[in-house]
């Protein structure tokens, strides 16, 4: 049965951010089970998974209260939506807690399916808000380079990696890009952080002046960047940019989806950083990943301007079938009850604190490891081959690919973005198995840099 379904999905699954041509060759890794922060393939290979699935499952991969916060939605009220005035009770709930959550007073949320769905709406607010104060040429959206915000059209357009964009044909859509936030690699020579959020800052305002501030909407930001490559803005970065924005009348939309519930030690990633968003998008952690459910979480700023245009209209022309749908919402609001629990925002500074001490005396003194950084409970391994020059590998000898697969066979699941390593477990791993994670990671780069002979054999 296991080589019938994995010739099956050869032949006939079409994976997302795969290349078709090599699964087709290689097939899948079948993940049967999940117990904790540890997951289990179809030949019973047990991996520590240390991304969360992806950046998501942060109460592990089967949870029994989410569950039963399903099983009993779903015999009450297993669908209905929320057009046209209608509601449930679980999706009341749900937004009853997010508002209290929301880094502002007097907060709304709007439900959607993921977090694309939650960064397009997002988009389309910035749009509605400015027409609605008679500004209908504001429609420049500024993302940055390295950004990912998305798979819908928009979140492809807004997300700053080529591969995005290649070959897609995408539309010309009013995204302009600035520069992301990485100073290990794009800072000058003896330039301080604070310095580098400095210059930044004055780059962004040059590119608004250039572009025309009366044309620009609004700025979408990773508090932290995930997929771009764990990149962590420098000291002082977000209320420098804010500073730009404020000046130009340009809102501030905070991508929350991986830096959500908890993952910076906080709540928010964007309390972490000193952002003060318009808007933030939501969804992974949202439900622990057990369910499909997103949001945007609006300033009331924003709000009444909108709630004013529509009332001119008639309607706020835009949803989705699934906002606030009463199972996916009776598991998000469940989520959330078990988060505040935990304590989850200390759980998560505990556990970072222990994670980074931990990759700190591991790969501290590693050959290949320029650079690990994070914040709170999550983590990047910057991959070098020099690490007193900087110099980074040849893109083609796909060094962090190697060492993610030789990862595995040391029981650890963890995602490369090139040659940077992401670590984001669930909060309910053990400090044993950071232990037995971090060990892996340590492992698998050992014989990396064994198996290069430009790094020669680790001492």
């Amino acid at each position: 049965m296991k080589n019938e379904s994995r010739v099956l999905d050869m032949a006939r699954h079409f994976h997302p951010q795969t290349d078709p041509r090599l699964h087709e060759d290689h097939g899948p890794l079948t993940i049967m089970a999940g117990e904790g922060a540890t997951i289990i393939d179809d030949a019973g290979n047990r991996y520590i998974e240390g991304m969360g699935g992806l950046w998501c499952a942060s109460l592990g991969f089967s949870d029994s209260r989410l569950a039963d916060a399903a099983d009993r939605q779903m015999r009450k009220l297993a669908v209905y939506h929320t057009f046209n005035h209608r509601s449930n009770e679980p999706t009341i709930e749900l937004v009853e807690q997010l508002a209290a959550l929301a880094p502002f007073e007097d907060a709304r949320v709007f439900l959607v399916g993921s977090g694309s769905e939650a960064n397009d709406t997002m988009v389309k607010l910035a749009w509605y808000y400015q027409a609605a104060r008679g500004r209908p040429d504001k429609r420049k959206i500024i993302s940055r380079f390295g950004a990912f915000h998305g798979s819908t059209i928009m979140g492809a357009a807004l997300s700053g990696l080529p591969h995005m964009h290649q070959s897609f044909n995408l539309p010309p859509l009013p995204i302009i890009f600035a520069a992301r936030p990485f100073h290990y690699f794009d800072s000058r020579p003896a330039e301080t952080e604070r310095d580098y959020a400095t210059r930044l800052a004055r780059e962004l305002e040059a590119l608004i002046l250039a572009e025309g501030p009366e044309s620009i909407a609004a700025m979408i930001a990773e508090p932290v960047m995930g997929a771009g490559g764990v990149l962590v803005p420098p000291e002082d970065y977000f209320p420098k940019i804010q500073s730009v924005l404020r000046k130009y009348d340009i809102l501030m939309l905070s991508d929350e989806v991986v830096c959500g519930f908890g993952r910076t030690g906080n709540w928010f990633g964007s309390q972490t950083f000193g952002m003060e968003p318009d808007m933030l998008s939501i969804a992974k952690g949202l439900s622990s990943g057990h369910l499909p459910i997103g949001g945007v979480i609006i300033s009331d700023k924003v709000y009444q301007w909108v709630a004013d245009e529509a009332h001119k209209v008639g309607v706020f022309g835009h949803g989705f079938t699934y906002s606030g749908h009463p199972v996916t919402a009776a598991v998000a609001a469940e989520a959330i009850r078990i988060y505040r629990e935990v304590d989850l925002v200390n759980q998560a500074r505990r556990l970072g604190d222990y994670l980074h001490r931990a990759l700190a005396e591991a790969l501290g003194d590693h050959p290949l490891v320029g650079e690990v950084r994070g914040r709170g409970f999550i983590a990047g391994v910057q991959i070098v081959e020099d690490r007193a020059t900087r110099r980074a590998f040849a893109p083609e000898l796909r060094i962090g690919t190697d060492v993610e697969r030789r990862c595995r066979d040391h029981g650890v699941m963890i995602r490369n973005m090139g040659d940077v390593l992401a670590i984001c477990p669930p909060y309910i791993i053990t400090k044993r198995e950071i232990d037995a994670l971090v060990g892996g990671i340590r492992s698998a780069l050992d014989g990396a840099a064994a198996a290069n002979s430009r790094v020669g054999q680790v001492a």
